[in-house]
């Protein structure tokens, strides 16, 4: 597969948190696939999807949670509309899915040992129960059953087939691959990341209003020294903000992520304009980012122990902004070591208003990682983590992500279910 067609595979508009869109997706493919009335939905998924998730806003409603998401994809979903299955959620569609809510079973698969997304779902009606199963990426169809017989797809021999990230094409192309993709590829090629640029600016700016999350990107305005930095800082927060929300904008997601997608793009975007580059060596230096982001996440998984928007995402921006500062892909090799000897370890517990303050660290991590790399300042190989280039230093990193966190994800996501659980009971 070219870079091209990973770019245009990847890079995709999401409406909500793709975690429980994602889940709103797998109900409304089971939904569409037995038709009629839904009378009751079961889903049973992985530890990191439900419990990364249930802190977050989810468009067209005011609750939060899976529950919830898989009613409104019952109720509503539009499966043929993928990331954006809940774009046709009215506020009767709402009332509906609270209806709905007591005949929804959710349910972990604590004994899922793959790294990356599980959502088998079924939706019983009025005309019989439909199955899916959604892996690997949040859109992606593994097989669909109507009253037990396979409509679509085919059977996995296991799970850890369905999330097996070995064989991703992108993993078959070096950093200096990335870069020379993005230096020379005929710009027109690259013109569609436009909508990026659009869709994830408007998040930014429908944050900094009154009263959306924490306003935590227009609290950056009170900060002393307001400078370009700390206005991509700003404008990356406050798109976390609307979105974390459940702000009824698409954003443009990265490796089915949309905070990613924020993260790897609208940081440079700000530096672009701040800078006055011109349009082309903005998309140019996106279009590294979005390659690299996406290399990232192949390593470490879809649903990784590391923030992906800390660690995937900064990489690269990094990467991006030494393109956009007019360096070399030597550079932009030390720019992303800079970034992993010094954001290497932040941990991912859930899509929540927080993740405003992640993202805006991961920019300016980025940013200034790119700079000082410019400047012929870069971690050596054999410093910590960091090895001798780029390209070593990702792999070396997706073996941690894969083979010593494993361990530790479990432990994160039990305690947080288990305070979920009693924060529950309290209400009850």
């Amino acid at each position: 597969m070219s870079l091209l067609e990973i770019l245009r595979s990847e890079v995709k508009p999401a409406l909500g948190c793709t975690g429980p869109v994602a889940v709103a997706f797998a109900v409304a493919v089971a939904k569409d696939a037995v038709g009629g009335i839904p009378k009751k939905v079961r889903v049973l998924m992985d530890k990191d999807t439900y419990v990364k998730n249930c802190a977050v806003g989810i468009p067209g409603i005011d609750l939060r949670g899976i529950p919830i998401a898989s009613a409104l994809g019952a109720v509503a979903g539009v499966s043929e509309a993928g990331l954006e299955v809940l774009k046709k959620v009215k506020p009767a569609d709402a009332e509906r899915a609270r209806a709905l809510l007591p005949s929804v079973s959710v349910d972990i698969k604590w004994d899922f040992d793959g790294v990356g997304l599980y959502i088998e779902t079924w939706v019983e009606s009025d005309r019989g129960t439909g199955h899916a199963l959604v892996a690997k990426k949040h859109d992606q169809v593994i097989f669909v059953e109507l009253d037990g017989k396979l409509v679509r797809g085919a059977y996995p021999s296991g799970f850890r087939e369905v999330t097996d990230e070995t064989k991703d094409p992108i993993r078959s192309y070096g950093l200096e691959d990335l870069w020379d993709f993005a230096v020379k590829e005929p710009i027109d090629n690259l013109l569609f990341l436009r909508e990026a640029v659009t869709l994830n600016m408007a998040l930014a700016e429908q944050g900094l209003q009154e009263g959306i999350g924490e306003n935590f990107g227009s609290g950056f305005s009170g900060i002393p020294s307001l400078g370009a930095i700390q206005k991509a800082k700003s404008m990356a927060a406050s798109a976390a903000d609307a979105r974390m929300s459940g702000e009824s904008l698409p954003a443009m997601s990265c490796a089915t992520s949309g905070n990613v997608g924020i993260t790897a793009s609208v940081p440079l975007t700000v530096m672009a304009w701040e800078l006055g580059a011109d349009e082309d060596r903005m998309l140019r230096a996106i279009a590294l980012s979005f390659l690299l982001t996406i290399q990232i996440k192949s390593y470490i998984g879809r649903y990784s122990a590391f923030c992906a928007c800390a660690i995937a995402s900064s990489i690269g921006i990094a990467g991006g902004m030494v393109l956009l500062l007019g360096g070399t892909a030597k550079q932009a090799d030390g720019a992303i070591r800079n970034v992993v000897g010094s954001t290497l370890g932040v941990l991912c517990d859930g899509a929540k208003h927080g993740c405003a303050l992640k993202l805006s660290v991961a920019a300016g991590a980025a940013i200034e990682s790119a700079y000082l790399a410019m400047q012929g300042s870069a971690i050596r190989g054999g410093d910590g983590f960091v090895c001798a280039t780029a390209n070593e230093t990702i792999r070396l990193m997706g073996r941690m992500a894969r083979e010593g966190l494993g361990k530790a994800d479990e432990t994160m996501c039990r305690l947080i279910f288990e305070r979920e659980q009693q924060v529950a009971a309290r209400r009850s």
